[in-house]
């Protein structure tokens, strides 16, 4: 897998779990774009994994990396305190891929 590759894979994968925190963490503030981010994001993915499946064990070796920077960027966008999201993700990759999958409210 190629430089690129990596680095599409780890960025659509931060944006799908930076968009499920703040679906979950931020309600009220729910909309199209969030959903439509998501949606978009996890075909890159499922597409990606589609033409080369030896790319799904890369996306299991970064997931944790990639929760811990959508985190970051969580706190940095909606002023919500660290301490508030889960140390470690609260989705599975399968949920994450699945479409339709939406987490509940906080």
């Amino acid at each position: 897998m190629g430089r690129k590759e990596r680095k599409s894979l780890k960025s659509n994968l931060i944006v799908i779990l930076l968009h499920l925190l703040k679906w979950q963490y931020q309600p009220e503030l729910r909309g199209g774009s969030w959903k439509g981010s998501i949606v978009e994001h996890r075909q890159g993915l499922r597409d990606a994994l589609k033409e080369s499946p030896s790319f799904k064990p890369y996306l299991t070796e970064i997931f944790d990396e990639c929760y811990l920077d959508a985190v970051e960027r969580a706190c940095a966008e909606t002023g919500i305190d660290r301490e508030t999201f889960p140390e470690s993700c609260p989705y599975t990759i399968i949920e994450v891929l699945a479409a339709g999958f939406f987490p509940a409210n906080h």
